[in-house]
Parts: structure tokens; C-alpha cells; sequence
């Protein structure tokens, strides 16, 4: 996987970081399921693997989500086992949001992005 696919998903995620709010650890871990889906989109174009996007997903659970890295490689386990809807149907659902708003992102429709994530977390967290 070359540097500048690197560079410019770490760019991304940092965009996405800089639109949204992050309060809690539940905001973090749907962060993290929706950044999968945006990596997602990001290897679809650059046709990585999924060696690449599990490695991606680590390297920005730990230096983006700031987790410890046993815990940003069980939650990167966690988004890829999500993949199967029956898995956690919530969570794939979120992921897919992430897959839009990787488009989001790439067109800099930057408010639509913020907002599309902020509506993830208003409707998981009126669930609990």
C-alpha cells in the first residue's frame, strides 16, 4: 500500500474528526464503524485489500480514536465481523452510512457529512 493512499485516509479521518463531536465512548466506537465505512470507500477506488483496510482501521484506532492497541485491533475485528448484517445489523447499518459518507467527503459536501454522522448518533443513542 503506498504512503500517499496512507496519507490521504489519515487526512480523511482527520476532516471527519475536525466535523464531528465526540462526547463519549459509545460517540467513539460509532465513530469508529462509521471511519470503517469511509476506508471502505477509499479501497473500493484505490482497490485496496483487506489486508489494507484491517491494517488502516488499527493504525487509525490507535493514533486517531486513541485506543490502546489490543483494543483498536479487537474493534477493527469487531467492524469486520459487522460486515455480515446478521453479525450486528446496527452496526452494519452504520457502516454503510460510513460508505455514503465517504462520497460525502470525497464531493466536500463537509456540513452533509457532519450532520449524516450526527444523525447515527441521535438515533442509536434515542435506541438505548
Amino acid at each position: 500500500m503506498k504512503d500517499s493512499i496512507v496519507n490521504e485516509v489519515m487526512e480523511m479521518v482527520d476532516t471527519f474528526l475536525s466535523l464531528v463531536t465526540i462526547e463519549d465512548e459509545l460517540d467513539r466506537q460509532l465513530a469508529a464503524a462509521y471511519i470503517f465505512g469511509m476506508v471502505n470507500g477509499t479501497a473500493q477506488k484505490e482497490s485496496l485489500t483487506q489486508e489494507d483496510v484491517q491494517a488502516l482501521m488499527v493504525h487509525i484506532g490507535i493514533d486517531k480514536l486513541t485506543y490502546s492497541e489490543e483494543a483498536a485491533y479487537q474493534m477493527t475485528q469487531f467492524v469486520i465481523d459487522a460486515t455480515d448484517e446478521e453479525f450486528h445489523p446496527t452496526v452494519n447499518a452504520i457502516i454503510h452510512r460510513g460508505l455514503e459518507g465517504y462520497f460525502l467527503y470525497s464531493d466536500q459536501e463537509f456540513d452533509a457529512l457532519s450532520e449524516d454522522f450526527s444523525e447515527v448518533v441521535q438515533v442509536v443513542k434515542e435506541d438505548l
